[in-house]
Order: structure tokens, then C-alpha cells, then sequence
């Protein structure tokens, strides 16, 4: 497949050990910081270790510019706010937006061919954002809105894709903090997480989980390991997705 615009560029994460959720002890702590009540993070909870299979994850979100390549290969709807078939100009470094978790399959079926590309689960972006030691923000434990589009300081509007190096996970990724809401593969179940009792299965009904937090919230929602649910159908100007694929180590 020829695209007119790169792929991103994807690193290679291999299996080791990694925290996933938040302890139970520190949901208090969550609500005094960031608002509601304890049982308002309860879906967090309990934090566990996993082992996952090694994977590729992209360092940036899709960008409007190459869903573009999809629209018009394949016929599908375009965001509602682009007008059209091609984005805004000034948009078409920054991440695709109102698109549903659908959508993202969708494009992810049609850029796949032999290569695989696909959704992450909740569990591998989490791993990408936060590494192995567990951090609370990709580039560490203390909010630094220098290193993250939010509404503790952002523009108030979506920005290029690059545009916060500094809030770079352990493992090169960034935007995995703010910007926009990323769709990950995964239903909405409780923890802990298992990737065989079936929150993995594409044709399964039901809620999918989104990770990040977007430009128009304030940084608690930021925190690698906050979670969000949305409808598969459902569309805003706050939604996007990022590729992952397997890999053999």
C-alpha cells in the first residue's frame, strides 16, 4: 500500500513485568486531589503486575492527515467537522477526532494488510504510558502542564502531534498524557485484567475503554492509569485512537 503520508513511527515494547491500576490504599488520596469519592476510582483498583506478550505501539496518535488517506481509498465517512473529504489544513498534524471506536477498527482493518496493525488493549497502552516502575504520568509522578495538552494550561484546542516532547513516556510515546481520548481495544470489565475472559473479543457487545484524558480536561484524567468508557458508536470532538501490532522477539 502506497499512503501519501507516513505511517508513525511505532517502538518495540518486550515482555517484562509492569503495575497496572491503582492501589486500593491510595483512592482516598485520588478523590481529595482530584474530586468525587473514593468509589470513584474503584474502577482502577486493585492495582496488579502483568507479563504481556512483547508489542509495537505507535509513538503518536493517527493524525487527521493519514485517516485522510483512508477516507478517500475507501469511501468512508469523514469527521463531521472537516466538511468534506479532506481535513482543515491547519489540523492535519493533529490527531484524528470524532471518531468511534468503529471507525477505528475500521481503519485499522484497511492499513492492516500482512502487518497486523490493530487497536492496543487498555493493558498495553498503559504499560506504554507509564513503563515499569509504575509512574502516575508518562514523564513521572508530578504534573508538570508543560508536558501535556490539558486544560491545566493547554491552548484549549487540539495541537500537533509532537508538540510535547517533554511529556514523553519511558518509552518514547508521546501524547499518552491529554490531547485527545485514545480508544483502546478493550470492553469495559473490572480489574484485575485478563486478556482470556473475553474483554478482548472484537464481536463482543458492550462499552470500550478510552485512555488519556483530552485537551478539554483538567489533568487528573491525564493520569496513565485513568479509565473511560464510551459506546463503540460513539463519536466527539475529543476521541482518537493510536496503532499497535504484535511482534516477534
Amino acid at each position: 500500500m502506497n499512503l501519501p503520508e507516513p505511517l508513525p513511527h511505532f517502538v518495540v515494547l518486550p515482555a517484562a513485568p509492569f503495575r497496572i491500576g491503582t492501589p486500593e490504599r491510595e483512592l482516598g488520596a485520588l478523590a481529595r486531589a482530584y474530586g468525587g469519592t473514593r468509589e470513584s476510582y474503584r474502577e482502577e483498583s486493585p492495582q496488579h503486575t502483568l507479563t504481556l506478550p512483547p508489542f509495537a505501539i505507535a509513538r503518536t496518535p493517527v493524525t487527521n492527515a493519514l485517516y485522510a488517506a483512508f477516507v478517500v481509498a475507501t469511501g468512508a465517512s469523514p469527521p463531521l467537522h472537516w466538511h468534506g473529504p479532506a481535513p482543515p489544513a491547519d489540523l492535519r498534524a493533529c490527531p484524528v477526532t470524532n471518531v468511534s471506536w468503529d471507525d477505528a477498527m475500521q481503519f485499522c482493518a484497511w492499513i492492516s494488510g500482512t502487518t497486523g496493525y490493530r487497536l492496543p488493549t487498555e493493558a498495553e497502552w498503559e504499560y506504554a504510558a507509564r513503563g515499569v516502575d509504575g509512574r502516575r504520568f508518562p514523564w513521572g509522578d508530578t504534573w508538570d502542564p508543560a508536558c501535556a495538552n490539558t486544560r491545566d494550561g493547554g491552548p484549549g484546542r487540539l495541537t500537533p502531534v509532537e508538540s510535547y516532547p517533554a511529556g514523553a513516556s519511558p518509552h518514547g510515546c508521546l501524547d499518552m498524557a491529554g490531547n485527545v481520548w485514545e480508544w483502546t481495544a478493550s470492553l469495559d470489565a473490572p480489574y484485575p485484567y485478563r486478556p482470556d475472559d473475553g474483554r478482548e473479543d472484537p464481536a463482543a457487545p458492550g462499552r470500550r475503554v478510552l485512555r488519556g484524558g483530552s485537551y478539554a480536561n483538567p489533568h487528573g484524567f491525564a493520569r496513565c492509569a485513568c479509565r473511560f468508557r464510551l459506546p463503540p458508536a460513539a463519536r466527539n470532538e475529543f476521541l482518537g485512537f493510536r496503532l499497535a501490532r504484535g511482534v516477534d522477539l
